[in-house]
C-alpha cells in the first residue's frame, strides 16, 4: 500500500481531511490485524482506534523518505502486542466468523472443489478459534507470517528480537496449534 507523501505532509501540519484519506486507506488491513489478534470484534475497533491515536500523536516522527506502511505496521504491532497488557481482559468471542478473514485458510487449502473448500474453511475456523490458546507473543508472530506473510527477518526487525527467537516462537506455536487441532480432529 503506497501513501502519498503529499497526505504525510498534510497530516504532520494536522490536516483533518488528510487524516481521514488516510484511515480510509488502512481501515480494513487494520481491523483485519486486531481483529486476527484479539478474535472479536469490539476488542478489534478498539484497538484500531487505539493505533490511529497513536498514528496522529507521532505522525510527525514519521520520516518521510521512508516507506509509510512499515512504520505503520510497527505502531499496529505494537499496540497489539500491548493491548492484553493495559486492559487485563481475556475474554474473547469464539463464535463470531468472519468470512474476509481468510488468510490462515489459505495456508492449509489445496483444491478448489466443494468439499474440499467446505472442509478448508471448517478447519480455518478451528485455527481461528485456538489462536487465543497460544500465548500473546506466539499468536502474534503467527498473524505476522501468516495474515501479513512476512519474513522471519522483517519478524525479527518489527518485534526487534533476534531471528533465531522469532523461529522458536513461530515452531512453538505452530506446535500448541496442531496439538490443540489433533485433539479436535481425532475426537470427530
Amino acid at each position: 500500500m503506497h501513501v502519498e507523501a503529499g497526505i504525510i505532509a498534510r497530516c504532520k501540519k494536522h490536516d483533518k481531511t488528510a487524516f481521514i484519506e488516510l484511515f480510509k486507506m488502512y481501515e480494513r488491513y487494520l481491523y483485519k490485524l486486531c481483529y486476527s489478534y484479539v478474535q472479536n470484534e469490539p476488542d478489534a475497533l478498539d484497538m484500531a482506534q487505539e493505533v490511529y491515536i497513536k498514528v496522529f500523536k507521532n505522525i510527525s516522527k514519521f520520516d518521510e523518505k521512508m516507506p509509510f506502511h512499515p512504520w505503520f505496521r510497527t505502531v499496529a504491532v505494537n499496540t497489539c502486542l500491548n493491548f492484553k497488557r493495559t486492559r487485563r481482559y481475556d475474554s474473547v468471542s469464539l463464535n463470531k466468523s468472519d468470512d474476509d478473514d481468510k488468510a490462515l485458510e489459505d495456508v492449509i487449502a489445496a483444491q478448489k472443489d466443494v468439499e474440499s473448500e467446505v472442509l478448508d474453511k471448517e478447519l480455518g475456523q478451528l485455527i481461528r478459534e485456538n489462536l487465543e490458546c497460544l500465548k500473546p507473543k506466539h499468536r502474534m508472530v503467527l498473524v505476522l507470517r501468516y495474515y501479513e506473510g512476512l519474513s522471519y527477518e522483517e519478524i525479527a526487525v518489527l518485534l526487534k528480537e533476534p531471528i533465531g527467537t522469532v523461529k522458536t516462537n513461530i515452531h512453538r506455536a505452530r506446535y500448541v496449534l496442531k496439538e490443540k487441532l489433533g485433539n479436535i480432529i481425532n475426537r470427530t
